[in-house]
């Protein structure tokens, strides 16, 4: 073969070899762990008082011991959730979860922290200081969503699976 044909072969090959790729999927999604169900696309979105709550964790627990497919997500400005099994598969397992829902916020610091650049000595000081802080954190969702009192259930199906939850009105309950 001279240059300019091994070329045009090599690209071919180099194309048609992107095509088969592409057409059985390999490379597009991510290989499930040995013995996990698909999971099923979910979505759940989260309402207080009626009104998207954005910042919120969801965690879906098993009902069933036998089930190890944990899923979570947080909601986005919509206070829509996409769920993910173990943090890194798209969708959840078929089964029976208790859903919990928490948001959480803490107050702000006081103290500034210098350049450490400029100011190494001061911003020692400041880690310092910022360990000894203790800042005061809040419940914002109704601690009947939390994992020790949860009794909302969702059961993941076969196919599209979309839930919305409203968590009642706003809290601010100061965590112990």
């Amino acid at each position: 073969m001279n240059g300019l044909t091994l070329k045009k072969w090599l690209w071919g090959f180099i194309g048609l070899s992107g095509l088969v790729l592409i057409a059985s999927g390999c490379g597009g999604g991510q290989k499930l762990p040995d013995g996990m169900p698909k999971p099923q696309p979910t979505s759940i979105t989260i309402l207080q008082g009626g009104s998207p709550l954005p910042g919120a964790s969801i965690a879906l627990i098993p009902l069933d011991s036998s089930n190890q497919w944990h899923a979570g997500a947080s909601t986005n400005e919509k206070g829509v959730a996409e769920m993910l099994t173990h943090g890194q598969y798209k969708g959840v397992v078929p089964g029976k979860y208790t859903v919990v829902i928490t948001k959480r916020e803490t107050e702000e610091s006081t103290l500034t922290a210098p350049d450490p650049n400029t100011d190494p000595q001061g911003y020692s000081k400041y880690m310092q200081e910022s360990r000894k802080e203790k800042l005061a954190t809040y419940d914002l969702v109704d601690l009947k969503f939390s994992a020790t009192a949860s009794q909302e259930q969702i059961e993941i199906v076969q196919g599209k699976n979309e839930k919305t939850i409203d968590v009642g009105e706003a809290v601010r309950i100061l965590k112990k």
